[in-house]
């Protein structure tokens, strides 16, 4: 998918670089809402993937961002099935995150987190700089909710490469094609494991 210069415009002139912040009252009381049950895992977990490239510090020198989202949970809390999916579209700034579906206990109350890099700029001397956003999954039962929100956890002088390794999640990048990367993160915490793959525009050539 290429990036036209306007979008690129819009990107560069906003703090959240078209991730959308949720509202300071929204994150305090999350909206939660009924979603069908998840019968199988989604495409991005079963899909072949060819263009491998490994970690943040083999990419080329460019610069990502975030396009679109998918969080994917699942295993076991008070030994009952727990399945959570949830998309998150980046481009279209009057977008919420949805929950396509979910499957819990009636009793089961959790908050699911993963943080990662919704910007990613792998110049030497930076152009842009990193942006982390910490991704939400919650559930009461049968309702769900999912939103995200700008984490100040990175520090400037710490290598994003870095980070990812003290973050205790396993991750992989692949090249999807010319200008689009994706990276999936893989966390497991007791029964339970989250899955996260976000898509990228690579942009760093027209900047």
């Amino acid at each position: 998918m290429k990036t036209s210069g306007f979008l690129l415009l819009v990107l560069l002139s906003t703090s959240s670089f078209a991730v959308k912040q949720q509202p300071f009252g929204r994150l305090l009381q999350p909206q939660f809402s009924s979603a069908p049950a998840c019968e199988g895992r989604p495409e991005f977990l079963t899909e072949m993937r060819n263009d491998f490239v490994g970690t943040i510090s083999r990419l080329p020198e460019t610069v990502l961002i975030a396009r679109e989202a998918e969080f994917y949970i699942e295993g076991k809390q008070k030994g009952e099935p727990v399945k959570l999916h949830g998309h998150q579209s980046f481009l279209q700034k009057s977008s919420d995150s949805q929950v396509l579906c979910g499957t819990a206990g009636q009793e089961i109350k959790e908050r699911f987190s993963l943080l990662a890099p919704t910007l990613i700029d792998t110049h030497k001397k930076p152009r842009v700089g990193q942006s982390l956003w910490q991704f939400q999954m919650m559930t009461e039962g049968s309702r769900f909710s999912f939103w995200n929100l700008k984490s100040p956890s990175f520090q400037e002088k710490e290598s994003l490469e870095d980070w990812m390794k003290s973050t205790g999640a396993f991750y992989k990048i692949y090249q999807r094609s010319h200008d689009e990367y994706e990276l999936l993160l893989v966390k497991k915490e007791g029964d339970i494991t989250q899955y996260l793959s976000i898509r990228y525009d690579a942009i760093g050539r027209t900047l």
